[in-house]
C-alpha cells in the first residue's frame, strides 16, 4: 500500500482542531432537516455503492469544522444525508484512518457526528483481505467479533491536548469495548437472504498498517482467530458502543491475504476489485437500511 500523502485539512479560521460536535451539526443543518435513523461507513473503494441515489445534501469532510480528510485514494471523503430507499440515512463516504496519522478520537467523530444527527443504528464497511479458505476474494462477511491489533481508544485523548468539547462518556475509555449488536446481525443476514447474496461469518482481523501485513503475521492472526483482516473498523465500533448505539459490519473479501497466494498486494487492485463486489453489497444494504430504519 502506498504511503498516504501528507494531511491537508482546511480548518475554519480560529479554528483550535479540537471537535466541537455542535458546531459541526449546524452545518449540516444549514443544507438539511433529515433526522438519519441509519448512519453508514463505506470503506475502500466502496463508496460508489452510494452513488446514483438522489442526496438531499452532500459535503465535503472539508466543508464540516473538526473531521479529518482521507488522503488515501478509494475514499472520496464527503458525507451524505438523505433518504436511501426511501429511508433516512446519514453516508460517510470514505473514512479516514489511523495509519494516515489520525489519532482514534479525529477518525471515529464522523460516528460522533451521526450520533448527534440522531441515528439510532450504525453500519460499518470495509475492503478485507482473505484469510480463512472460506474467504475467497468477493466473498461478503458479516463481523461477529475482532482480533483488535490496534490498541487505540477512541476515547483517549493525547496527552498535551484539550479534550473534546463534547466528551462521551468514560473518558479514560474503559467501556470502549466493540460489541456488533447480535439484533443487527441477524437483520443484515436476512437482508442478504432476500438479496440473494451469500453472506458469511467470521471474525475480523483488524491491524494498524498502512503496510501489508506479512505472512507471518497472517499466520498469527489466523492462530488469533481471525478470518479476514483490515486496517479500520475496530475504532468506530468503539465509539459507537461508548455511545450505546447497535453497530453491524460487513467485509468486503477483496484479495486474499499475504502468504495465501502468490499475487503481490497493491491498493490499486483492492479498489478495483471493490467494484465487482460493490453490486452485491448494494443489494444487502438496501434492504438492511430498510429492516433498520
Amino acid at each position: 500500500m502506498p504511503l498516504p500523502r501528507p494531511r491537508t485539512p482546511a480548518p475554519e479560521p480560529g479554528d483550535s482542531g479540537v471537535f466541537d460536535v455542535d458546531k459541526a451539526l449546524r452545518v449540516i443543518r444549514k443544507r438539511t432537516p433529515i433526522t438519519p435513523r441509519t448512519g453508514l461507513v463505506l470503506g475502500s473503494g466502496l463508496g460508489a455503492v452510494a452513488d446514483g441515489v438522489a442526496w438531499d445534501a452532500a459535503f465535503p469532510t472539508t466543508d464540516i469544522p473538526g473531521l479529518p480528510v482521507p488522503t488515501v485514494a478509494g475514499h472520496a471523503g464527503r458525507i451524505l444525508i438523505g433518504r436511501w430507499a426511501g429511508r433516512p440515512v446519514a453516508v460517510a463516504q470514505g473514512r479516514s484512518h489511523l495509519y494516515e496519522g489520525y489519532t482514534a478520537e479525529e477518525v471515529t467523530r464522523t460516528v460522533r457526528l451521526f450520533a448527534a444527527l440522531g441515528i439510532k443504528s450504525l453500519v460499518l464497511t470495509n475492503a478485507a483481505g482473505g484469510i480463512a479458505p472460506r474467504m475467497a476474494p468477493g466473498t461478503q462477511m458479516l463481523v461477529e467479533d475482532q482480533v483488535n491489533l490496534q490498541w487505540r481508544s477512541p476515547l483517549r485523548v493525547p496527552a498535551g491536548a484539550e479534550a473534546p468539547v463534547t466528551p462521551p462518556p468514560a473518558p479514560r475509555g474503559l467501556t470502549a469495548r466493540a460489541g456488533y449488536s447480535e439484533e443487527l446481525m441477524a437483520k443484515a443476514a436476512r437482508a442478504a437472504v432476500v438479496a440473494g447474496v451469500r453472506l458469511e461469518r467470521g471474525v475480523l482481523g483488524v491491524v494498524l498498517g498502512p503496510c501489508y501485513e506479512t505472512a507471518a503475521e497472517i499466520a498469527m492472526l489466523e492462530r488469533m482467530g481471525a478470518d479476514v483482516v483490515c486496517m479500520s473498523t475496530a475504532a468506530e465500533a468503539a465509539a459507537a458502543a461508548s455511545l450505546g448505539i447497535p453497530t453491524v459490519a460487513i467485509s468486503c473479501v477483496t484479495n486474499w491475504a499475504t502468504g495465501r497466494s502468490a499475487a503481490r498486494l497493491a491498493h490499486g487492485d483492492v479498489t478495483a476489485a471493490v467494484a465487482t463486489a460493490a453490486i452485491p453489497m448494494k443489494s444487502v444494504l438496501e434492504r438492511l437500511i430498510l429492516a433498520l430504519a
